[in-house]
């Protein structure tokens, strides 16, 4: 009786387990997508972007956290390459349609803009 309850409670273990890698997996992907300007992150390094976001935050009045991330989200895919892609297309959008702004000497669109915004708040936290 004694290995039946050691074998089930194994069994859950692993199963939590594989449960909490693909969630961490999954959640990293997100914020990596939602964090990173995939063309602006080319060209700049980590604390440039971090600069970006915290100037960004000081000239637009958008520093909660949550509503960035619904903006960035807004009509994307929910998994890291489809955030991923449908971010890189809402950027190339902005441009298109005259949506940027000038932070720091550097023409961003809105998207990359709020993508170092959610940065900065990521590291602050």
């Amino acid at each position: 009786m004694k290995r039946r309850k050691f074998l089930l409670v194994s069994i859950f273990a692993l199963f939590l387990s594989l449960i909490s890698l693909w969630y961490f997996k999954f959640k990293s992907a997100k914020t990596k997508a939602l964090s990173y300007p995939t063309d602006l992150s080319e060209i700049c390094d980590h604390e440039t972007l971090i600069q970006i976001g915290n100037t960004y935050m000081t000239l637009i009045n958008e520093n909660d956290k949550r509503n960035l991330k619904e903006l960035l989200v807004q009509d994307a895919g929910m998994m890291g390459n489809d955030l991923e892609i449908t971010l890189k297309s809402k950027v190339a959008e902005d441009f298109n349609s005259g949506n940027t702004i000038l932070v720091d000497g550097w023409l961003l669109s809105i998207t990359e803009a709020r993508q170092c915004a959610f940065l900065y708040m990521s590291e602050a936290n």
